[in-house]
């Protein structure tokens, strides 16, 4: 069965493009501008959540923190997506499993996505 990524992207075009590049290395794909509830981003039953940090009004690191703080949500994967100049130290304090820097490199973010993932063993850089 393919793994389920849920994207969740501000910016139309990043939405659009990423869903295309994961599409195309066989991931299942959903994008939506700003989840409304808790409720809707589980709904889809994701195995990895890629949330961007600029979410209209809302930081997507609370969306991450929320997520793990909850006991029986803690083991979703998430990547928070950013053009912060602090996304790494937003990263680790929402507890997220890892972080790409926008604009990013199409195969840094495919290699991301599949050890966070599971679907590839993790390499040394």
């Amino acid at each position: 069965m393919k793994k389920k990524i849920l994207i969740i992207e501000n910016d139309q075009d990043i939405r659009s493009i990423v869903e295309f590049i994961l599409s195309e290395e066989g991931f299942k794909t959903r994008s939506i501008p700003e989840p409304q509830t808790l409720a809707e981003v589980l709904q889809f039953k994701p195995d990895l959540l890629l949330v961007d940090e600029f979410i209209n009004s809302k930081p997507g690191h609370r969306l991450c923190l929320r997520i793990k703080n909850e006991p029986h949500l803690a083991h979703l994967p998430v990547i928070v997506l950013s053009t912060a100049n602090d996304i790494e130290f937003i990263a680790t304090e929402c507890k997220a499993n890892d972080y790409i820097r926008k604009p990013f490199d199409v195969e840094e973010m495919v290699d991301k996505v599949l050890r966070v993932i599971g679907d590839q063993p993790m390499s040394l850089h």
